[in-house]
């Protein structure tokens, strides 16, 4: 569609190459702050394969990310590197060397060709092969590599979250079935109508910080209830005693008849409404109801305190003692002051209640969840993380540990940094803390380094503990520590084009936000975000689509659809169709895209099916698979789900189906389901399946 053309050669282009090279300098640690698309894992590849280059043991070199698709793409793209080296001829080895290392191509001797040609295998032959790895893959490996040390059986499993998430619910079920109604009821409460299996999923989450708060309690209930009492603010009474002394002998009787009377005479609409509010009171049999019907007097319906005071300016003249007792406005009357009070208290009370039906629930599940775990030898994600970080910085044994693990690890490098948990965080400093205090520097000739990168605005597990502001702390920390330490500016985007990048800077400009959306106390470099593009002259655009309003329709839906359907007039069938016609539309257009081809050369082209990537928030919920279902529907092709439940994919139950009736001939809704499938594909009822 057009000719080629190359991004120019601009001071921000030279700069981002500089940042790059500075940051891929494998005898300075650094802290790389850097945008998407800016050559990240480009960088940390380049790092670890200069480590390589200069001598390095493959085994010395831990190369930690979050994610095991990350880790083996590093590792895909680290060996992709080196098979080239083996077999490239001598003069584009040379270019490829110089270039990356920013030396002249007749600076390298036939010698270190050899060793740069030979790095394939000896990567290949290291025992346990390159050390990239996720951090639960690394704290496994420490683990069994100290099992006594960590108080765990030499031969533990791993669990995943499948697996996990069946344990949890065992634990939660034991836990409700064996509690006591009423911690029961008051734990529902608390989940605002999800039940208690949602508070109680929370906690269980927090096992270990839920185990080591009631461990520092000594095991003592009254204990406990004091501390959770105190972090409310709440007094030492029962909320049902609260209520009974309020609305009981507290509550002036004589004041409210006396009120009632005045206000009935004054007439008013909102007079008389407050006088029938103070005459339901007095006549309530509870405690509770007479707070309903009082409430009233003080706050609106919606809840919130009420703008006026319940009676008129010459009601107020006529009765002064309205005014003394009920005065919202311009100060508050000893009767509203002592009501507001009321609530306050019974808030504190009720929270603290909940607190501790929720902690007693919460203990019982964490201990359960905990069993079904040892009856299995099995740690999930949370018990690596914890057991190897009490390993390195609580356990009698640490510094000795910490010693053996010296010995082998002289270049650390972490990525994807945003989305390190504190623990997580306390692990990187135990391991590193020799780097920096100079106590084993002698046990090593070259330097030792740490190379951290990372992009807080990308930090997507904050549900696993991830803290983006932790990220910022770490490298104002990292900052301020001895020997030279390195902070490349990578602010140059080589993906996306300067309209998106636009787009991206305004909706991240910290005075929208009153300080960085990523902490509370923002760094001074923190406060302005620019991008810069690569792709400089290629056009980008960014749309943003109204949120499909949910119409209020009978269901035209047939009878007999799948029960777990989505409607077709829901809001979110709605968009996947909107969604769908709308790709089809740009394709049918030929809408063009730009295209990098050899040697940087962009040119434009017809956008196809494959340049198209929609991302959701989860994959349950009905969206996912409602766009799958609506990009089929207008005939394009879509790769479908990238994750999927294998028992539950419908290919799978057929061949489940097939196995049981082989089982079990006699069950004939099996063989109907068979015979209704693709093994014998009989559709129609009548025609096929009935005959």
């Amino acid at each position: 569609m057009s000719d080629a053309v190359y991004p120019p050669d601009t001071p921000a282009y030279r700069a981002a190459g500089a940042a790059q090279a500075e940051a891929a300098d494998p005898a300075v640690s650094a802290w790389v702050a850097a945008n998407a698309g800016s050559g990240k894992t480009k960088v940390l590849i380049d790092r670890v394969a200069r480590l390589l280059l200069g001598g390095a043991p493959p085994d010395s070199i831990l190369c930690i990310t979050y994610t095991r698709a990350a880790a083996n793409e590093m590792v895909d793209r680290l060996f992709a590197r080196l098979g080239d080296w083996s077999v490239m001829d001598e003069a584009g080895l040379r270019e490829k060397l110089a270039q990356l290392e920013g030396r002249t191509a007749s600076d390298y001797s036939g010698d270190q060709l050899r060793r740069a040609r030979a790095l394939f295998a000896k990567a290949l032959e290291t025992p346990g092969g390159l050390r990239i790895e996720t951090i639960h893959a690394f704290c496994a490996r420490i683990l069994r590599r100290f099992p006594l040390e960590a108080g765990v059986s030499p031969g533990f499993a791993e669990i995943e979250e499948t697996e996990e998430a069946a344990l949890r619910k065992r634990a939660l079920d034991h836990a409700v079935l064996t509690a006591d109604p009423a911690d029961r009821d008051l734990v529902a409460l608390e989940a605002g109508g999800l039940g208690a299996d949602a508070p109680l999923m929370a906690l269980v989450r927090a096992g270990d910080r839920v185990t080591d708060f009631l461990t520092r309690q000594g095991g003592d209930a009254e204990a406990v209830t004091a501390r959770v009492r105190a972090a409310v603010g709440a007094p030492d009474r029962s909320s049902t005693s609260i209520l009974e002394d309020a609305m009981g002998e507290e509550l002036p009787r004589n004041l409210l008849r006396e009120a009632a009377d005045a206000l009935a005479v004054a007439g008013g609409k909102s007079e008389v409404a407050a006088a029938d509010a103070l005459v339901a009171t007095l006549a309530a049999e509870t405690p509770q109801a007479r707070f309903d019907a009082y409430r009233p007097l003080w706050r609106t319906a919606a809840g919130t305190l009420r703008k006026s005071n319940p009676y008129n300016k010459k009601t107020g003249e006529a009765a002064p003692f309205l005014v003394d007792a009920f005065q919202i406005k311009e100060g508050e009357g000893t009767e509203i002051a002592r009501m507001l009070a009321v609530e306050r208290a019974l808030v504190a009370a009720r929270c603290a209640e909940r607190t501790l039906a929720l902690l007693r629930l919460g203990r019982v599940a964490v201990g359960r969840f905990a069993a079904l775990k040892t009856q299995r030898a099995a740690l999930d994600f949370d018990d690596l993380i914890a057991r190897v970080r009490a390993l390195l910085t609580e356990a009698e044994m640490a510094d000795w540990v910490r010693f053996k693990l010296d010995g082998g690890l002289t270049h650390l490098l972490l990525d994807e940094a945003q989305d390190t948990s504190p623990s997580q965080w306390e692990i990187v400093d135990a391991l590193t803390e020799e780097f920096f205090a100079g106590d084993g520097v002698e046990r090593s000739q070259d330097p030792r380094t740490l190379f951290v990168v990372g992009d807080e605005k990308q930090s997507i597990y904050a549900f696993q503990g991830a803290d983006p502001d932790g990220f910022l702390r770490g490298r104002q920390a990292f900052v301020l520590k001895p020997g030279e330490t390195r902070t490349p500016d990578m602010a140059m985007s080589f993906r996306s084009t300067a309209d998106v990048l636009g787009f991206v800077d305004e909706v991240f400009v910290t005075d929208a936000f009153d300080g960085h959306p990523f902490a509370m106390n923002p760094p001074p470099e923190a406060d302005a975000m620019r991008h810069d593009a690569r792709r400089a002259g290629q056009r980008g655009r960014v749309e943003l689509w109204p949120v499909q309003p949910k119409v209020d329709l009978a269901d035209a839906d047939p009878w007999d659809a799948p029960v777990d359907s989505l409607a077709a007039s829901s809001p979110k069938a709605a968009l996947a169709r909107t969604l769908a016609e709308g790709v089809r539309a740009m394709i049918d257009r030929g809408e063009a895209v730009w295209t990098e081809g050899v040697g940087g050369a962009w040119s434009r082209r017809p956008t196809t099916p494959g340049d198209v990537m929609i991302l959701v928030r989860g994959r349950t919920g009905g969206l996912f698979d409602a766009i799958i279902d609506a990009l089929k529907r207008v005939g394009l092709p879509v790769a479908g789900a990238d994750r999927l439940i294998l028992a539950d994919h419908i290919g799978v139950q057929d061949c489940l189906n097939l196995m049981r009736f082989a089982l079990l001939p006699t069950d004939d809704l099996t063989l109907a389901e068979i015979l209704r499938g693709p093994f014998c594909d009989l559709v129609d009822d009548d025609i096929h399946l009935f005959p």
